[in-house]
């Protein structure tokens, strides 16, 4: 896009804080490049000297949102390393609406997140881990810890009175026809534990990355 004469006052900075409040404000769905030019009242043209287009603007948010996330491995045993770093990312991810929507699927440049998993790499690598393997493991975990922020934000939104099922499937559920699920099913007949059900498939992630360590 052909790109306009700078707005006065308009900085990098100011068109992320913008993106910011617009993200909090309307969703992952209503940030667009017209609706961060309005927050700033100048016209989505200028925005284009700063960002080449929304994706450029959307990484680099997330980047800003996620600056001052820290992880401080112990060194003491890779596992607990690799649960607590998969938890605190969760914890952000869910700290502000959409914010596991905003990285791109696939590896991607941006300081603060690269400095992150720098981090993640090395708990990996110092676990005995081969460095193609290690970078497998961590892209994994960060692909099921973001998939399950938006899930978890989703489930949060969605009313209760409005449980995504079909009413006449859940109703066969137990006239035989479907035994297994049934039986699975009589495990989630009290309501189940969110932080609990996380940490299985955090547990399970764990278990399969131990099986690469000679």
């Amino acid at each position: 896009m052909p790109r306009v004469a700078k707005a006065p006052n308009l900085t990098r900075e100011s068109v992320i804080e913008a993106a910011a409040v617009v993200l909090e404000r309307e969703g992952h769905a209503g940030l667009t490049m017209r609706a961060v030019a309005a927050q700033l009242k100048v016209q989505a043209p200028a925005l284009y000297w700063y960002f080449d287009d929304k994706q450029a603007l959307e990484l680099a948010l997330y980047d800003h949102l996620m600056s001052d996330l820290t992880f401080t491995p112990k060194g003491e045993d890779w596992r607990a390393d690799v649960r607590t770093m998969g938890q605190g990312l969760r914890r952000r991810l869910i700290s502000r609406r959409d914010l596991g929507r905003l990285p791109p699927t696939g590896f991607f440049f941006a300081p603060n997140a690269m400095a992150l998993m720098d981090v993640a790499l090395g708990v990996f690598l110092s676990a005995g881990m081969a460095p193609r393997d290690a970078f497998m493991a961590l892209t994994t975990a960060i692909d099921y810890v973001t998939t399950w922020a938006r899930a978890e934000e989703e489930m949060q939104s969605r009313s209760p009175n409005r449980p995504g099922v079909d009413e006449a499937a859940k109703q066969a559920l137990f006239d035989g026809s479907y035994p297994n699920l049934a039986l699975a099913a009589q495990g989630f007949l009290t309501p189940v534990d969110i932080d609990e059900h996380f940490n299985f498939g955090l547990e399970t992630l764990i278990a399969g990355f131990e099986r690469l360590i000679p």
